[in-house]
């Protein structure tokens, strides 16, 4: 949302390409020596904050510079249901050696990813441009938090065969079974009449527009796949053009008690429906992988599901673990899915989650309690945290 009192933008009626860097124009017209333009700001901003953008254009050479124009353009998040907004600022002349400045500000009233395009003209022609990435975070994150004593509660994972599970980590609820080849990890049922945009999400973050919320962290879950032999795709992108998501299968099972004490296992999909149907989700999940996020301005580089909390998705996230192979928005006005109410068991149900990688190397493609377990791949020692995608894999 732009401020009032600052420029405006100029119409969104397509979505910007986004310029490589300090990209020139091949159109040389002799100026493009002397002009500058950069974009100054932070990179990491929260939910909620006012995000400004200084925009500068300097004039290094010894003449004054006459019909120049300051374009910019930003895309707000990576859905194609986000708009962008342009702004067109005339800087009818720029004398020798000075600068001008100009701020935009808009409040980040949701997470994303922001890409911010500047560029400079001189009489309509292309002189230079710049590009900055934005990164707007979930105002509750919390990338280092601890499991509580209410964890205990949650009790032991409900499988056919405990003796065979090792953990992941000494502190979250996380496991992995070589010969049954299924990460499991326990959760507790967070809604059950709602619309979502997740499955699954991490303790504490997008709670209410989810399923289940497991108390653990991302990179772990990825480890574990890793660790099984399974290798991820991509995950979805919507610019410059939409592309799906890809990755291997993994089927998901949740597994339950009901107040008799009675064990419940069925696919996650029953407990997702559509929409428009009232059916059941047909879709399979993916592994994607979520990606690995450097900060330009530190350097630090981290896991980033870990910062938006998006494990298990049902709406389209570049930053999830696993997401669906079919375009699936999360405007809240479109949105594809909802709880399966009837399907789902009380809130705050102790649930187990189960994934088992489908159809790799003969992998069962259900849990691996159904049929014989394949043999684990050679050399696959799954204590070894070395393939943990980021620096805190000793948390």
């Amino acid at each position: 949302m732009v401020k009032p009192d600052q420029p405006r933008p100029q119409g969104a009626e397509n979505v910007p390409q986004v310029l490589a860097k300090s990209e020139d124009s091949p159109n040389q017209t002799g100026i493009d020596a002397h002009l500058g333009i950069v974009i100054d700001c932070p990179t990491e901003w929260t939910a909620g904050n006012e995000v400004s953008i200084p925009i500068s254009v300097n004039n290094d050479g010894d003449q004054p510079i006459d019909g120049l124009e300051l374009r910019s353009e930003l895309q707000f998040g990576l859905q194609d249901s986000i708009s962008d907004g342009r702004m067109i600022i005339p800087i009818p002349s720029l004398p020798a050696k000075t600068t001008h400045h100009s701020v935009f500000n808009f409040v980040s009233s949701r997470p994303g990813v922001w890409y911010v395009k500047a560029a400079v003209y001189h009489r309509n022609e292309l002189i230079k441009a710049t590009t900055r990435t934005l990164y707007i975070r979930e105002a509750t994150v919390q990338p280092e938090q601890k499991p509580t004593d209410d964890d205990k509660s949650l009790g032991p994972p409900l499988v056919d065969h405990p003796e065979r599970l090792q953990r992941l980590h000494p502190e979250f609820p996380i496991w992995i079974d070589v010969e049954g080849r299924s990460v499991v990890m326990i959760g507790r049922v967070c809604q059950r009449e709602a619309p979502l945009e997740l499955f699954a999400c991490l303790k504490n973050f997008k709670e209410h527009e989810s399923v289940v919320s497991i108390n653990t962290r991302a990179y772990i879950v990825h480890a574990g796949l890793l660790a099984l032999g399974v290798e991820p795709g991509r995950p979805v992108q919507f610019y410059p053009e939409y592309r799906p998501a890809e990755g291997p299968e993994i089927d998901i099972f949740v597994v339950w008690k009901d107040p008799e004490g009675k064990t419940h296992r069925m696919p996650a999909q029953q407990w997702v429906r559509e929409v428009q149907t009232k059916q059941a989700m047909k879709s399979p999940w993916i592994f994607t992988g979520s990606q690995i996020v450097k900060d330009e301005d530190t350097g630090e580089q981290y896991y980033y599901a870990d910062s938006t909390g998006e494990l298990i998705c049902v709406s389209n996230f570049p930053s999830a673990v696993l997401d669906l192979p079919i375009r699936s928005t999360d405007s809240n006005e479109s949105l594809l899915f909802e709880a399966f109410t009837e399907n789902i068991p009380p809130l705050g149900t102790p649930v187990t989650v189960i994934l088992t990688p489908k159809n790799i190397q003969g992998s069962p493609s259900s849990t691996a309690t159904e049929s014989a377990p394949p043999t684990p791949q050679p050399g696959t020692n799954t204590s070894d945290m070395s393939q943990v995608p980021i620096e805190q894999k000793g948390n």
